[in-house]
């Protein structure tokens, strides 16, 4: 017999659409089923710090913090005809980061073992860098904790933030049938704006089944705007046991141990 260990379980996965369809695959490979509700419309955005950039062979260290910053970046190079030296110590955030940056043919020097800020800044790579010309990649209004760090150190920082979060176009007809039918078991959050924006987009009439409804958080930074939020049960993983966690969840849920 077939092991699925996510038979039953209901996920909402808020990633945007284009960073969903992989573990949506993955759920309902396992048993599972997963309703795309995506909380976040990811946008490109023309940087002026590129613009200015005529060659990257002065930069020694580019840090990419997501596979959207990879994607969104090297667009704008390339449209610039701006070639990427091999000399550049590339730092991806995560494993997907990664990826996308060798789907690119570019060489990762190096990532945390855990994918966030927190970590990303005590990479031994990042710690001497005075009078270093470092360039990062980011999203528009992101966390400061990277680039203040690296300015902090005495780096010569550029930052280009070649993309944007916004609240995506959704169908309220849609969304008041997934919490007035109760057709979830969990929801899965990996950005706290995605968190914020959700809320706004199921309204104050949902905001009861929302606290109530168990979430999966990637950090234990998500885990306290959850708490902020009035959500009471969270699941606390990382992006890349996401997985795992909902599988050991979905166990305790046909074992009886859930809450």
């Amino acid at each position: 017999m077939m092991n699925l260990p996510l038979q039953g379980l209901k996920v909402l996965n808020t990633r945007p659409l284009s960073a969903a369809k992989e573990l949506s695959m993955a759920i309902k490979a396992a048993g599972g089923i997963a309703l795309n509700c995506p909380a976040l419309l990811i946008k490109p955005v023309k940087t002026n710090k590129l613009r200015f950039i005529q060659t990257l062979h002065d930069i020694r260290i580019a840090v990419f913090i997501s596979a959207n910053a990879v994607h969104f970046g090297l667009k704008q190079l390339k449209e610039r005809n701006i070639s990427w030296p091999a000399s550049i110590e590339v730092i991806a955030i995560g494993k997907k980061t990664a990826f996308a940056l060798r789907k690119h043919h570019i060489h990762v020097s190096c990532q945390p073992e855990i994918s966030d800020s927190e970590h990303l800044i005590q990479l031994s790579i990042l710690q001497d860098i005075r009078n270093q010309s470092i360039l990062l990649f980011k999203g528009k209004n992101g966390r400061t904790l990277i680039e203040q760090t690296l300015i902090d150190r005495g780096a010569k920082l550029t930052v280009a933030e070649v993309y944007k979060r916004g609240m995506p176009p959704y169908n309220k007809s849609k969304i008041d049938f997934i919490w007035h039918d109760n057709t979830i078991d969990i929801i899965l959050f990996t950005s706290e704006q995605a968190m914020h924006n959700l809320f706004k987009m199921f309204g104050r009439e949902a905001y009861q089944w929302l606290c109530d409804k168990p979430c999966l958080v990637i950090s234990e930074r998500l885990a306290k705007s959850a708490t902020r939020l009035g959500i009471k049960h969270i699941l606390i993983s990382t992006p890349e046991t996401v997985f795992d966690t909902l599988c050991h969840y979905n166990q305790g849920l046909i074992h009886g141990q859930q809450q």
